[in-house]
């Protein structure tokens, strides 16, 4: 039987080809341009805050609504006094929870009594401190409640500057000679004691999405008379206890203290109000660590092989179809061009919920910016033709 791609096969993928690298040589150019001018800097900060994988944490917490995680008891320290935190944490102590995290700086002195009795309740073998590193320093308690004998854990999410939005979190940080910790990573570490994989430090050294569990309401939460008026608290006995800022209770909503930018907002594109308590942040970081519920994210390698393959598969295709000269060849591009991104942001999604991040962002981009080359391609392809005898699948001989 006669093979009737015989002829056409190999003139048109080395057609294909050149296209390809014609296309990835346009978007090149213009992702230079873009990255070096002012003028596309808002539109990039635009597309950086959105994920459209942000759709599925919408339908998720939809669907966990009225879940409480039992594991992780969040208690808001509100705006109180450093006296009355000393008596919320004995109080806490007393009910012998696994861990207590504090996601408060005391940066400066203040009443010498307040700093004292708070000093001696954060001593203790399972307790855990935050600090903060900015560009320019590193914020921690002062040395007269917070000692270097204490655990002491960075809070930061990301260290990348231009990140707004709160999608993942490095767990281990080089500094110089010397590892430093996250606060979520050494709670979730003295939690799980000899459960702890020794792997998961290699693989928390780089920046790794969060799987994000729920937000305020999906915890137990207490406040200070909660705690302070009940004798027992069986919720809290062997199990992990954060004490930090949630605002008021029954207007923390509006408040916009220590909250960040995270998929969870409910304006899933151009976020204008924080959505998060950074204590639930890292709550949701706890959680995914001691539950082993990483998000698994597919390689780069792999990307770039999948991009190239369907970006060849287009240009042949649409080449293909050109070359006919149907009428209804820019109907078709744009129809199938629709078709292929909704289906990969389904892929994507329907990956994102079984736990692998596949980024289907940049290679939408690519094919369809690439397919849209075409004509001029193949205007360039018949200047080749014409000047140097270029024979190809358009033109040839």
């Amino acid at each position: 039987m006669k093979n009737p791609f015989k002829n056409i096969n190999k003139p048109l993928f080395k057609e294909a080809f050149f296209a390809m690298l014609f296309s990835f040589l346009v978007l090149g150019v213009v992702s230079l341009i873009s990255l070096n001018l002012s003028f596309f800097k808002p539109f990039k900060n635009a597309f950086k805050d959105f994920s459209y994988l942000d759709l599925y944490y919408a339908e998720k917490l939809d669907d966990t609504a009225g879940d409480i995680n039992q594991s992780i008891v969040l208690v808001n320290v509100n705006r109180l006094e450093r006296s009355e935190i000393a008596k919320l944490i004995n109080k806490l102590k007393a009910q012998k929870p696994s861990v207590i995290g504090i996601d408060v700086i005391f940066k400066q002195k203040k009443d010498s009594m307040g700093d004292q009795a708070l000093a001696q309740s954060l001593q203790g073998s399972n307790m855990v401190v935050a600090y903060e590193v900015t560009n320019t320093e590193v914020v921690k308690s002062t040395s007269a409640i917070v000692s270097t004998e204490h655990k002491n854990a960075y809070s930061n999410f990301s260290f990348d500057p231009e990140t707004t939005v709160v999608r993942n979190f490095q767990g281990y940080r080089k500094n110089g000679e010397r590892i430093e910790v996250a606060f979520g990573t050494a709670i979730s570490k003295m939690f799980l004691k000899n459960k702890w994989q020794e792997h998961w430090e290699a693989y928390l050294l780089k920046e790794r999405p969060i799987n994000f569990k729920g937000n305020r309401d999906n915890f137990l939460v207490l406040e200070y008379q909660d705690v302070m008026n009940l004798k027992e608290i069986p919720l809290v006995k062997d199990h992990i206890v954060l004490l930090g800022y949630l605002g008021d209770e029954l207007h923390h909503e509006f408040d916009l203290e220590d909250k960040h930018f995270t998929p969870m907002n409910s304006k899933f594109v151009g976020k204008s109000v924080p959505d998060t308590f950074g204590l639930v942040v890292h709550a949701n970081i706890i959680n995914m660590i001691i539950t082993d519920n990483f998000i698994k994210v597919v390689p780069n390698w792999f990307l770039v092989f999948l991009t190239i393959a369907l970006t060849f598969i287009a240009l042949a295709y649409f080449i293909w179809l050109a070359k006919r000269q149907l009428a209804s060849y820019i109907l078709r591009l744009n129809i199938i061009r629709l078709a292929f991104m909704v289906v990969m942001v389904w892929i994507a999604l329907l990956l994102f919920r079984s736990g692998v991040l596949l980024k289907t962002a940049g290679m939408i981009a690519v094919v369809a910016f690439s397919v849209g080359l075409i004509g001029y391609y193949k205007k360039l392809a018949h200047m080749l033709y014409k000047r140097f005898k270029w024979n190809g699948y358009f033109y040839h001989d």
